[in-house]
């Protein structure tokens, strides 16, 4: 688990050279035009743009693989279900089956935006460290409490990871293996339960440290930017690229 949560580190790269708060912004406006998209070409579209961003931030393709085996149980658990309760007219039969033509058309859609919000989302973190994001979020005025959130979310994950593996090496010592009875049941409830208590104890020790420093909501960095004119140019083509799309899908209408 700690493997999987370990922050992506691309070589170094265009995109990791992108000044952070362009890179930001323009990932953030390609996110919401991504979810944003209605048809099945532009998703496609929005879906080959990302993975060429991935290509050129020199994305770890197996790190990339791990983390998309775990959205993807996500994703099918959301989709499975659409062929079968979206209403069609005309179905098509496949043995005692009957799937809707649109039922089929919106799961490919939802599939390929998540997908593609999945590859901008991980090209944004590898190319990044967490510090400089925040840092860039801040200097774009995004609110003090939504960074500290973030922040704190961030760290203290690897935290309740590597908690959660010690809980876990001290029941395997001690004998236990996961079997469907109702003793296994009692004790990952009792495991869920110690994490929630130990969780909000290092909080509120966290909270107490924090105002001992004199801790006043504001986030700090020592961090520098400048701007070059080639981080304004990579901003107006990943803008322009994705903007593109929900134009092209009005423009593509019938009248």
């Amino acid at each position: 688990m700690i493997s999987i949560l370990a922050p992506l580190e691309s070589p170094n790269s265009p995109v990791r050279r992108f000044d952070p708060r362009w890179k930001l912004l323009a990932f953030a406006i390609a996110l919401v035009i991504t979810a944003c998209l209605q048809t099945l070409p532009a998703a496609l579209i929005a879906l080959a743009v990302a993975g060429i961003l991935a290509t050129l931030a020199r994305l770890p393709f197996h790190a990339y693989l791990e983390r998309l085996g775990i959205v993807l149980p996500a994703l099918i658990l959301f989709t499975i279900f659409l062929p079968f309760v979206v209403p069609d007219s005309d179905p098509i039969s496949v043995g005692p089956l009957h799937l809707s033509t649109p039922g089929l058309r919106l799961a490919l859609l939802f599939i390929l935006k998540a997908l593609a919000i999945f590859t901008l989302a991980l090209t944004l973190a590898a190319s990044s460290p967490m510090p400089a994001t925040l840092q860039a979020a801040a200097s774009i005025y995004v609110p003090g409490r939504l960074i500290h959130i973030a922040m704190l979310t961030y760290r203290y994950l690897f935290l309740f990871a590597a908690e959660l593996g010690r809980i876990r090496l001290a029941l395997r010592v001690r004998g236990y293996r996961n079997r469907p009875t109702v003793h296994c049941y009692r004790t990952i409830g009792n495991v869920a339960g110690t994490l929630l208590v130990r969780s909000s104890e290092r909080g509120e020790r966290v909270a107490q440290a924090m105002r001992c420093r004199g801790f006043s909501g504001k986030f700090r960095s020592l961090t520098e930017f400048r701007t070059r004119v080639v981080d304004v140019l990579g901003f107006i083509a990943i803008v322009a690229a994705f903007v593109a799309l929900p134009i092209w899908e009005l423009l593509s209408q019938p009248i």
